[in-house]
């Protein structure tokens, strides 16, 4: 009695040490890796005939298949004489060492021959199946050891964006599955929004949509894995796909949330929960309603006058608590608003899960979560891998994103990790971010603390991922790295996906500025690298090859862009009397983009079929089309050109196609431009607002521009801040684009008409020689709060009389709308001049400063202002 005492006391303690300090006393490439793994004496060469596993676990025809996979024969038996035993221990005699496994630890323990994998669950042996496969899969001699380990988060989900243009296969959901699961993954969903088949609705989803026959079939394939499916549908804003339909216009508060003000609202959300809530048999269902922009701006409006934004939803979340109780769900939803509006959280359902997502790699995300977790409510973090909109994700923020994020809501006592993919532009191809996904696994499994480097566990992660994922030791992440830090390329945007559709023009200064050729040229080198160490490694890689081929896609998709550029700044000199390069020579480089674009967009819809449904695929290859055709009508395409400085005769506005060589058609103002429209030979003037349309003769787009007229025009003086380089739209035109005569609209702030400036005032000074009588000043200012976009705080006019006095305060102009404002909005700071007449006039306009203390991104990052036209009059 005095011995067993006694050694259980020792195996207590050695428990103990585990888990407080946890050691890898010897490098193995194991993803997760595993809490603690100690080597022993010997190894194990288990590429016998036949191994013999004993087991009480439903696992054992998998183990016996997965090891069929690695080409070692296995059969199950009941003798005592065995090579693998899979051990569930029961509830009535759990041993010392496995008392703190919890549901999904175990305990893998190689010698005398013999593989031990032990827990206290199914789920748990599962696990430590997989850890002993990738041991297995380095080599077939295996080295004794002993590993104990479990997870420091009970949930540790995924998600895919199946609503914004790819719907995977079967087959591909399945891939999905097995994969993550064997990073220890052990909750999927997929963010529905109206690709969900109903019966009562089929109006709804596409053809190619999923169906509850489909979703249960994932169901019962993810069980054998482990993984539970977390139901989804979007159930109040980002519903414009719906909304959209004429059956369901009525229900439409705005373009994209459906109206909390109709009780018809809640009769089709009531009908659609019948048929999705039931087909997922997972404990969790997610309601999303993150991002409602425009509440209270349509029949809500009586409702928000009363009640506050807040208070409206409210409201709406606690009507879908009752019509979803009936299903016995735990209800799920993004934290955005809960964050903005903390004194909703009392009035929440007591048994919700908030989930407060980021995406961008902050130091720090403390002040995102603590509004939601000093409210005691039960919340998940959600970071994401990157991916949206890019020709390949930025693994440098995600790297960031999930490792701080993870870290501070493990501190905070978060009790999930969603992590993310987004489809923004339907583009994406799952196949590349893989990389994220397992970079999230292994901090979900092992969460950070402030002790852990982010740099010497990120680079003992990706060894890992190697030989995991390709199974070789040949630096396949590197070269992932390397092309991802393009996205800090001098080069803007140039792994965006927007850019690589960018057509020629219009022509950003930021494009053709000095050096710019150089950097392309530059980038252009490191990707011919990448691609040639690429050929060598691949011949190494024994599994997951695909994933290489979406891969090197990527590398594709971007030297077209970077060759793109360069034509571009070609084509920019050429027009402005560069001759380096002839007409024909210029024609032909037109003509190999365009064949090296046809073989991209063949290659891109076979990659598109062995991952997603036909869905999207239609659209994706529209945007080939129109790119395609952009550039065939090179020649005949019209450039517009307004001349700032004024003369007796107004403003001169000139027109010319690229190589001048086909007549051009103009009309003024509105009007349709035929056969008998005029044909351009000499500059347009004007001394007042002016509409031009221009085409080329032929087949070939019209260009079109309106242009206001005020005194402002040519007054340009200084302008004492420099504009945001962030992207190469935001210069505005350049210099003179705050009086250059074109406005910017609302809805699209990366148009090239409006001037950006981060984290400071714009400071602008105008010169008007002519001391004339002036008597109204406008400027035109932008606000997206989520998109880091907030009116200034004020507007400063400053005059004076001579060059050399300074600069008085003439008047302050105060803002009226507060960042809380929802959608995109433009306002005019407006002011009556009493007909001064200065010599020069000084705009300051003061930035907001730092991002509100609710704003999604935390407060620790600066405003931006944006500006367009100021007219004086």
């Amino acid at each position: 009695m005095f011995t067993r005492l006694k050694n259980y006391q020792v195996i207590k303690i050695i428990v103990l040490l585990y888990i407080i300090f946890p050691c890898h006393i010897f490098s193995q490439n194991i993803l997760p890796a595993p809490k603690s793994m100690t080597k022993l004496n010997g190894t194990l060469d288990i590429r016998k005939d036949l191994l013999r596993i004993k087991s009480n676990s439903s696992n054992t025809t998998y183990i016996i298949n997965t090891l069929k996979q690695l080409q070692i024969h296995a059969i199950a038996t009941e003798q005592s004489n065995f090579d693998i035993l899979l051990e569930k221990f029961p509830q009535t005699a759990v041993p010392a060492e496995a008392i703190n496994l919890g549901k999904e630890g175990y305990i893998l323990h190689i010698a005398n021959s013999k593989i031990e994998i032990k827990g206290l669950t199914d789920a748990g042996i599962y696990y430590g199946i997989q850890t002993l496969k990738q041991l297995i899969a380095q080599n077939g001699i295996i080295p004794n050891v002993h590993i104990y380990d479990k997870p420091d988060i009970s949930i540790r989900a995924w998600q895919d964006d199946i609503s914004r243009g790819p719907i995977p296969t079967m087959d591909f959901l399945k891939k999905q599955i097995e994969t993550m699961a064997s990073f220890k993954l052990n909750y999927f969903t997929l963010y529905i929004e109206h690709v969900f088949k109903f019966k009562q609705h089929p109006g709804i989803a596409p053809e190619q949509g999923i169906n509850s026959e489909q979703l249960r079939e994932l169901e019962d394939f993810a069980a054998t894995h482990f993984v539970t499916l977390i139901g989804s549908y979007q159930s109040f804003g980002h519903m414009a796909k719906t909304l959209s339909l004429p059956a369901y216009a009525h229900l439409a508060e705005n373009e994209h949330i459906i109206s909390p003000a109709l009780d018809a609202s809640y009769q089709f959300l009531e009908e659609v929960f019948s048929e999705i809530v039931p087909a997922f048999n997972g404990e969790f269902f997610n309601i999303n309603c993150d991002e409602t922009f425009g509440l209270g701006e349509g029949k809500s409006k009586i409702m928000v006058d009363s009640l506050g934004i807040a208070g409206v939803y409210s409201y709406h979340i606690n009507q879908l608590d009752k019509i979803l109780k009936k299903y016995n769900k735990k209800i799920l939803m993004w934290g955005d608003i809960a964050a903005k509006y903390p004194e909703i959280v009392p009035s929440l359902p007591k048994d919700i899960t908030v989930i407060p997502w980021a995406y961008h790699g902050a130091e720090s995300f403390d002040e995102l979560i603590k509004p939601i977790a000093n409210q005691s409510l039960n919340f998940w973090i959600a970071p994401g891998v990157s991916c949206w909109s890019k020709i390949f994700p930025n693994l440098q923020t995600a790297k960031v994103n999930i490792f701080n994020f993870i870290r501070d809501g493990y501190k905070l006592n978060a009790t999930g990790v969603l992590n993310t993919s987004w489809d923004d532009g339907g583009f994406n191809f799952f196949n590349n971010n893989w990389h994220g996904f397992a970079w999230g696994a292994e901090n979900s499994w092992n969460a950070p603390t402030t002790e852990i480097s982010i740099d010497e566990r990120f680079q003992n992660f990706n060894h890992a991922f190697n030989q995991v994922g390709f199974g070789t030791s040949g630096d396949i992440a590197d070269l992932f790295l390397k092309f991802s830090t393009l996205h800090q390329s001098e080069v803007k945007n140039e792994l965006e996906q927007s850019r690589f559709f960018e057509p020629l023009f219009p022509i950003h200064l930021d494009y053709v500025k000095k050096g710019q050729l150089e950097e392309n040229l530059k980038d252009i080198e490191t990707i011919t690298i990448i691609k040639s160490k690429l050929n060598v490694v691949r011949q190494n890689v024994t599994k997951n090859a695909e994933w290489l081929d979406y891969f090197e896609f990527a590398l594709d998709q971007a030297l077209f862009t970077l060759r793109k550029n360069i034509f571009r700044i070609n084509i920019y000199n050429f027009i402005n009397g560069d001759r380096q390069h002839t007409v024909e020579l210029l024609k032909e480089r037109n003509r190999t983009l365009i064949c090296e674009l046809e073989k991209l967009k063949k290659a891109f819809a076979n990659l598109w079929k062995q991952e997603n449904r036909l869905y999207w695929l239609n659209a994706n290859m529209t945007r080939f089309d129109d790119l395609i055709k952009s550039m065939h009508q090179l020649g005949g395409h019209i450039i517009i050109e307004p001349i700032n400085e004024m003369s007796e005769k107004g403003r001169a506005i000139t027109i010319r196609s690229v190589f001048n060589e086909i007549p051009i058609q103009y009309e003024l103002n509105g009007k349709n431009i035929s056969t008998n429209a005029p044909v351009y030979r000499k500059p347009i003037y004007s001394k007042s607002d002016i509409m031009v349309t221009a085409k080329s003769q032929g087949d070939f787009e019209e260009e079109k521009i309106e242009l206001i007229f005020h005194e402002a025009l040519g007054s340009f003086y200084k302008l004492n801040s420099p504009y945001s380089t962030y992207h190469p739209s935001y210069n505005g035109g350049g210099e003179e684009a705050l009086v250059d005569g074109q406005q910017g609209l609302a809805d699209d702030f990366k148009s090239g008409k409006w001037q950006a400036y981060s984290g400071q005032d714009i400071d602008i000074e105008l010169s008007f020689p002519q001391r004339k009588s002036l008597k109204t000043f406008s400027m035109g200012f932008l606000q997206n709060t989520a998109s880091w976009i907030i009116f200034p705080r004020q507007v400063e006019i400053y005059i004076k009389n001579k060059k050399d006095e300074p600069y008085k305060l003439f008047k302050t102009i105060e803002t009226k709308i507060p960042p809380e404002a929802e959608g995109s909005l433009k306002e005019n700071y407006t002011a009556t001049l009493d007909k001064i007449r200065p010599a020069f006039i000084r705009i300051i306009s003061r930035n907001y400063g730092k991002l509100p203390v609710w704003h999604h991104a935390g407060s620790g990052y600066d405003a931006m202002l944006f500006a367009d036209e100021i007219i004086i009059k």
